[in-house]
């Protein structure tokens, strides 16, 4: 290989390059470096190829000689990261391709930018240190933007926008569109110590790169271990709720499961691995009926002690099932917080372990699992409406789809009467509410956990409040349009959804989890009378 050169520092402007017609296209394409077998992984050029300094064609069209780059540019990804231990993305050019095209893999379901167009760059700079699979020798320190915005087409041929990319993804992603340029990393470095071997990797680039608490191959993973009467839940569209809301929405359904909601996900993948221990304690929890619910049948299964403290209003239906189950009940308190102190002080007294849904990873990652199957059928969403109380949901499928479709917006939704968790979010410190004020008791939080604030960072894109009366016509829509009792807080996504049914755009495909079905007596009398009589 030539001696890397020093380069032009600074950040110029794209190169301008002029759309060609796939069938110009297919004649450019090229397939040195693919072996006599046809083999998916393709060589990977390397500096001093002429082939690299060319600026790549735009894709018009999505054909089967594009799919197929596609298809070998994420093998040759995965095969290159494997051997060598690193490796998030690889563009078109790095195997020989002229295309703009760069195959990403962060570690969830692999995705694909095919255009892609930076359109904001921040005025903050950052220097990173910097690899390349074309560079394998070297590692460069170069000057970044700290952020950027993109817009690019998916292999459906869908026009995205990812918007104001974090420092490590906005590094990345402008390497790549620098491969697509013809750039490589040496010609952004300034100095000649700024290049240095590949022996330092570990040394230099590892510590740019914080691991999140939340583990990727853990929600992969987490389906071997979860009880498969919570997995592979429906997913669907139903036309008349498209017509009420005016936008495309996908429903992910997890209320029909024995608990009717989607926490048996995360218990059930906590106390897998709880049992695990030599001696494992027992487990005490607080819980508006849901967590409790799903705590209970896990531990069920796998025969451990389970305490559940409970509020003096809790559901009485939630508390029947739970008690069912074969957990030990305790009422302490006005509200879920006031429960959830008495539940800490119980487990510290008597050897416990307290658990609490959005504290423990293995929770989150379990609830992660919804991710994974939502995006298992290659749909592309704009927006994801998560109802959001202690924050494991939103925070495991979250994670999830910014690893595998980062464009899509990731909205909490809360009450306004139960709005500690919004604050929080907004202030960028802990807020603790004196009380709250909501049907939705199962989302009623006052006080937000620590844990699931820090972990929301990078994932949440914003979140909305929405009013009683927007709950009230959540529930109202599960039931006309989808045949579904839903609890309160498993409403909140139709609540939100349908509150701003004038602001979505006209082609925007938007998705929401329907997390539960426990609603009060009170409600369900309430509800079904309207209903009937509408």
């Amino acid at each position: 290989m030539q001696s890397p050169r020093i380069g032009q520092h600074g950040y110029a402007a794209s190169k301008k390059v002029l759309p060609v017609k796939l069938t110009q296209l297919k004649r450019k394409l090229n397939h040195i470096g693919r072996d006599n077998t046809m083999s998916q992984v393709r060589t990977i050029l390397t500096e001093g190829d002429p082939r690299l300094r060319a600026a790549s064609q735009p894709v018009e069209e999505i054909t089967s000689d594009i799919a197929m780059v596609i298809s070998e540019l994420h093998a040759t990804l995965a095969d290159f990261k494997a051997r060598n231990g690193f490796g998030r993305a690889i563009a078109a050019p790095q195997i020989g391709e002229p295309l703009r095209i760069v195959a990403v893999q962060l570690g969830g379901r692999p995705f694909t930018l095919i255009n892609p167009l930076i359109v904001w760059r921040s005025e903050e700079m950052q220097p990173v240190w910097d690899d390349c699979m074309s560079m394998p020798s070297h590692i460069a320190n170069v000057r970044r933007h700290a952020s950027i915005s993109l817009s690019y087409q998916n292999e459906r041929g869908k026009t995205c926008h990812w918007n104001h990319l974090a420092a490590s993804l906005a590094e990345l992603i402008q390497h790549e569109v620098d491969h697509l340029d013809g750039v490589l990393m040496v010609d952004r470095i300034e100095r000649r110590e700024d290049l240095q071997p590949i022996a330092r990797h570990t040394e230099l680039i590892a510590p740019q790169h914080s691991e999140h608490r939340i583990k990727l191959e853990h929600i992969a993973s987490a389906s071997s271990r979860i009880n498969p009467t919570f997995l592979a839940t429906p997913q669907y569209r139903s036309p008349t709720l498209d017509a009420a809301l005016g936008v495309a929405m996908t429903l992910k359904v997890e209320t029909l499961n024995p608990l009717r909601n989607f926490k048996g996900r995360g218990a059930d993948h906590f106390v897998s691995h709880h049992v695990q221990q030599e001696k494992p304690a027992p487990l005490v929890c607080a819980s508006a009926g849901n967590w409790g619910l799903a705590l209970a049948h896990a531990c069920k299964q796998h025969g451990l002690p389970l305490s559940v403290f409970v509020a003096e209003n809790a559901n009485p239906l939630k508390i029947a099932g739970i008690r069912a189950l074969g957990a030990e009940v305790m009422f302490a308190g006005e509200d879920f917080d006031q429960a959830k102190q008495a539940a800490a002080h119980f487990a510290q007294q008597h050897g416990g372990l307290f658990v609490e849904d959005g504290r423990q990873a293995e929770i989150t990652e379990g609830a992660g699992t919804i991710g994974v199957e939502m995006l298992t059928q290659g749909d592309a969403f704009d927006t994801l409406l998560v109802p959001l109380g202690n924050g494991a949901l939103i925070n495991g499928v979250g994670r999830w789809f910014k690893a595998s479709s980062p464009a899509t917006r990731v909205i909490g939704i809360c009450p306004q009467g139960a709005d500690a968790t919004w604050q929080s979010w907004k202030r960028g410190t802990l807020v603790i509410n004196d009380r709250v004020d909501t049907m939705a008791d199962g989302v009623a939080v006052r006080a937000p956990i620590i844990e699931a604030l820090e972990d929301m960072r990078d994932i949440v894109d914003d979140i909305w409040l929405v009013d009683e009366a927007s709950i009230e016509n959540g529930m109202r829509l599960g039931l006309e349009h989808l045949g579904l009792l839903l609890e309160p807080a498993g409403a909140l996504g139709l609540a939100a959804a349908y509150a701003r049914r004038d602001q979505w755009s006209k082609n925007a495909h938007i998705a929401t989890i329907l997390t539960g079905a426990n609603p009060p007596p009170i409600l369900t009398d309430s509800l079904l009378a309207a209903f009937t009589t509408s």
